[in-house]
Parts: structure tokens; C-alpha cells; sequence
């Protein structure tokens, strides 16, 4: 089960903070924010994809998913026994395209953020990764 803390630490406090005002946030061209589509529209579908809750997304993460094992076969030609699988932080950057927002780099303070809240929300869930999506 995720058992993530926020320690009484100033620091730590901040970039949990900082994580919440990230997932809340509206951005892009959309003016989408990660609560939009995984707490107001969870369980809708867009562009035939279901929209799923925010709590316990972090439960499956790394996941394989078809998508990027397609692109991946196209670049190397070839498959190595990784292919498929991403990051929650590959993940928030293909949201923040999809809403037309500039996406962050892979271990951006901001991404890290948004990873220790998004985390924090999952409390007490078990954790089921690697996942498997669509």
C-alpha cells in the first residue's frame, strides 16, 4: 500500500503544496486542469478513451502502453524488452500536450511536485504496477 508522508519539513511542505496548485491549475490553450479531466470528468471518454479518477492512477505506474510501444518500434526498428513502458512524468507531459499546454522535461520541479502530491492523494491503495494502458 502507498504510506506516502509529507514530514513537518518547510521544504517538503512547499513542494506538496506546490503539487496541488500544479494539479488544480488550468493551462494550455484548453484551459484544461489535471482536475478537470481525473476529478470532474472521471469515468467520461475523450476521443473514446475513458477518463480515469486521479486516485490511484500512481497505483500502476510504470505501465506499458500500446501507443508508446508503436512509436518506439518506429524509431529503433526493432523491440527491446522495455518497449511500451513510461513514466508517470511521460505521462503528465503527453496531458499537457494534449491540452495544448508546453510540456516540462522528465524530472522537472514541477513534474516532481505534482508526482509527490498526485502520490500523497493514493494513500492506502495498493500498488498494482506495472500497469497496462490503452
Amino acid at each position: 500500500k502507498l504510506n506516502i508522508k509529507v514530514p513537518n519539513d518547510k521544504r517538503a511542505q512547499a513542494i506538496y503544496e506546490r503539487g496541488k496548485r500544479f494539479f488544480y491549475a488550468k493551462r494550455g490553450q484548453l484551459n484544461f486542469s489535471c482536475a478537470d479531466c481525473h476529478i470532474g470528468n472521471a469515468g467520461m471518454r475523450v476521443r473514446g478513451h475513458l477518463l480515469s479518477p486521479a486516485l490511484g492512477q500512481v497505483t500502476h505506474w510504470p505501465a506499458w502502453r500500446k501507443k508508446w510501444a508503436k512509436k518506439t518500434f518506429a524509431k529503433k526498428n526493432k523491440r527491446g524488452p522495455l518497449d511500451g513502458y513510461g513514466t508517470l512524468q511521460r505521462r503528465y507531459t503527453g496531458c499537457n500536450k494534449q491540452v495544448r499546454a508546453k510540456p516540462m522535461k522528465a524530472q522537472h520541479a514541477a513534474y516532481n511536485a505534482l508526482e509527490y502530491f498526485h502520490t500523497y492523494m493514493s494513500n492506502g491503495i495498493e500498488v498494482n504496477a506495472p500497469g497496462l494502458r490503452q
